[in-house]
């Protein structure tokens, strides 16, 4: 017995023929029986991103300005089964400041997700033009990865980078499943903010679902120009690495919950972003667990 699933999606109609053990269709357009093998991989062929993010060795702490960094240039990549995290459309500054998608690999529920899974897609098209995508969707995307140093106007400094991609991306198919990776415990003192402690370690989770478990306010957020940000209380810390919840996915200062010194959480999840410092950015008021 074959079924065949349809998506309506704004002015978009979507087909999506989910394959593992399903119908194919022949080239007639007819359906006819399965294959007596399942495809090699529903995921695709191409790269995973754990496969092309980098760990960040061209770090230069005597570079304060960034003006002579060895970070890797533009190269073109083509990534299969990923899935989208969080898709920018809020204008927290009123000044675009959207667009946006985060994606990572797609895990099964038996699997562990690894670090360097997550980035951000940047300025991304579509295929086809009219395509548009929502959280859980499962994706492809062809276009270049890049190392992005900071505006001109001031670079992030020491060679740090924001990873990115560009390109075009095409639906594989809706519905992956998406969990968040807890890497912040409950447990272990000051120690256990060690996975997201310094850039080096804070860089392996960009673009990715996470969750901080213990989270506290620390002092009270901050507003400028329209970007809320609420420190979290991680301990005796340099400036540089501390994280602060944000509202670059979503009104946080109105929608969400009452942020003051010592407000305490049982865990925070978001996705943790970079720009000239690591935030953990919450995607509704559903990601705070009380």
């Amino acid at each position: 017995m074959c079924s065949s699933r349809v998506i309506f999606r704004s002015s978009a109609l979507v087909a999506v023929g989910l394959a593992l053990w399903g119908c194919n269709v022949t080239s007639d357009g007819s359906v006819g029986d399965p294959l007596a093998e399942p495809d090699a991989s529903v995921l695709g062929n191409g790269a995973r991103l754990r496969e092309v993010v980098q760990e960040p060795t061209w770090l230069s702490l005597e570079d304060t300005e960034s003006a002579n960094c060895k970070s890797p240039g533009p190269r073109q990549v083509q990534l299969t089964g990923q899935v989208v995290v969080a898709i920018d459309r809020f204008d927290e500054t009123g000044e675009g400041a959207l667009g946006n998608l985060y994606i990572e690999d797609l895990y099964t529920a038996d699997e562990e997700i690894q670090p360097y899974s997550g980035i951000t897609v940047f300025a991304p098209a579509f295929s086809p033009p009219d395509l548009r995508l929502f959280e859980e969707d499962v994706v492809d995307t062809s276009g270049n990865l890049l190392e992005f140093l900071g505006p001109v106007a001031g670079k992030f400094g020491e060679c740090k980078t924001l990873p990115e991609v560009t390109g075009t991306m095409t639906l594989r198919f809706d519905g992956g499943s998406l969990r968040p990776l807890t890497v912040v415990g409950q447990n272990g003192g000051s120690a256990r903010w060690e996975p997201v402690l310094g850039y080096e370690n804070a860089r392996k989770w960009l673009g990715m679902l996470v969750r901080f478990e213990g989270v506290r306010v620390r002092g009270m957020p901050s507003s400028s120009k329209g970007r809320y940000t609420a420190t979290i209380d991680m301990g005796t810390v340099a400036a540089d690495d501390s994280i602060a919840l944000s509202n670059e996915l979503f009104d946080l200062q109105q929608d969400g919950p009452v942020l003051e010194d010592g407000t305490t959480f049982k865990a925070v999840t978001g996705v943790l972003t970079y720009f000239y410092g690591f935030k953990l950015a919450p995607r509704s008021a559903d990601d705070f667990e009380l």
